[in-house]
């Protein structure tokens, strides 16, 4: 069935289209008896409001809304490091959440900064196609997306060419061949497929990649190494690991230093990222490196021309760069 508009609402309920907002953001200036017949309609009809007429009421404030995936990630942190580079010199404020990689969470987040009127929004999404990014077309609200590419061309986006990333950390270790690599990755998210995308269509004898998911944090990459030794001797066969994400990475090695297992003379290491504490870690990281500050201060730059001219479309690829440390061998 359809989803029913507020406009639909009103007339069933007979009713203004003025009221039915009033019901939604104000409730205290409508009588009782016309508040119970318009939440009943909503209710009949599981309505939820786009907030577009409440959200886009009033003036819009200097603010802009920013929903990243993780606050306790490196990444993400850095992302938001560059948003602010640009957007304090021009007078902006910047409203911080994270959405903690739950598609409810992200959702509720996007409806807040539409009724509290940003000024504009810049995403990290769980899905490129997610309800957030579509609540934030149909509000009107300029928007740029942060660490994924749209499918729709009329979305502006700052992301890193992961394809090429993947591509490059293959090309890498083409170089340095071992006895096995093992490709170790996180969230399921659009820029770890075309990282290993890009990886797997490189790298010599992909048949032979052992792979693991679904380890996200640094924490989860220190337990990890106890299994990597019993399933697959990585404390006797030479091994490359490519971990997708640098915090996991830096667990790895902590836990393979505790463990007097040598790096990189039995286990190198390639991560992805560089975010900025991969280079004083015990062992310093090589890594990919996608301009992490670089993307937010692009992404903010776009979304500040975007409320100049909303017509517009901006979109940047960020290409990442080889970044050689300590971790394997050169």
């Amino acid at each position: 069935m359809k989803q029913k508009t507020i406009d639909d609402i009103a007339q069933e309920a007979g009713v203004s289209k003025a009221t039915v907002s009033r019901v939604i953001s104000h409730p205290e200036i409508v009588s009782k008896r016309t508040q119970d017949r318009v939440r009943a309609v909503m209710e009949k009809y599981s309505y939820t409001p786009s907030l577009l007429a409440q959200g886009l009421a009033g003036s819009p404030t200097k603010t802009i809304g920013v929903v990243i995936d993780e606050l306790s990630n490196f990444f993400f942190i850095e992302i938001a490091e560059g948003i602010d580079h640009v957007l304090s010199p021009n007078g902006y404020s910047m409203l911080l959440s994270s959405s903690r990689w739950i598609e409810e969470r992200e959702t509720q987040l996007v409806r807040s900064l539409i009724s509290n009127r940003v000024q504009g929004v810049l995403i990290a999404p769980i899905s490129e196609n997610g309800i957030a990014i579509r609540l934030l077309q149909e509000a009107g609200i300029p928007f740029v997306v942060i660490n994924s590419i749209p499918k729709d061309p009329s979305i502006s986006y700052a992301c890193c060419n992961n394809f090429e990333g993947g591509r490059l950390a293959a090309e890498y270790l083409n170089m340095y061949p071992s006895e096995q690599i093992i490709v170790i990755t996180g969230f399921e998210h659009q820029s770890i497929e075309h990282r290993l995308e890009g990886f797997f269509r490189t790298i010599s004898a992909p048949e032979s990649i052992i792979r693991y998911s679904q380890v996200k944090t640094q924490e989860e990459g220190y337990h990890l190494v106890p299994q990597l030794i019993a399933d697959n001797q990585i404390d006797c066969k030479k091994t490359t690991l490519f971990i997708t994400n640098d915090n996991v990475a830096i667990g790895i090695i902590n836990r393979l230093v505790d463990m007097g297992i040598r790096i990189p003379e039995q286990v190198s290491i390639l991560g992805y990222d560089n975010i900025r504490i991969s280079e004083l870690c015990r062992i310093p990281l090589t890594t990919i490196s996608q301009s992490i500050t670089k993307t937010g201060e692009m992404a903010a730059q776009s979304l500040l021309k975007l409320l100049k001219k909303p017509e517009s479309v901006y979109h940047h690829l960020i290409q990442p760069t080889l970044i050689e440390r300590k971790t394997t061998i050169h």
